[in-house]
């Protein structure tokens, strides 16, 4: 049976994000015992998510670039953008949605993602 072109339009998108959501919940519980063996404050706990949502907006870009093998920038921004949308409506469910955060996050994820979508695309197949 043959995929329709939608379904191959947006395969690199569905694969990066489930990626990028794997790499979270993997760094989470690493960081999670690292804190927990070290003892560290709270305010660390901030810091931690910030490289944690950067890293997987990362992996989400360059999982999408390899698989799109083309326009890495834009892919990998739009994957970023896919990936920051959930945990922004997560936030704001809980009531943690900071207005001037909420900017650093997005650009965060767009940046991350596109440099990853970029990096994607240009590595070895």
């Amino acid at each position: 049976m043959r995929r329709s072109k939608k379904e191959k339009r947006y395969m690199p998108f569905l694969t990066g994000v489930i990626v990028g959501y794997v790499v979270t919940l993997v760094m989470c519980v690493a960081a999670a015992l690292l804190m927990l063996m070290t003892d560290s404050a709270e305010g660390m706990s901030g810091a931690a998510a910030v490289i944690i949502t950067a890293a997987a907006s990362f992996f989400a870009g360059r999982c999408a670039g390899k698989l799109n093998r083309r326009s890495g920038l834009k892919t990998g921004a739009l994957c970023g953008i896919i990936y920051i949308i959930p945990l922004l409506l997560l936030s704001l469910l809980f009531g943690s949605f900071g207005g001037v955060l909420f900017f650093i996050k997005l650009f965060i994820c767009i940046a991350f993602g596109a440099t990853g979508g970029v990096l994607g695309v240009n590595s070895v197949p």
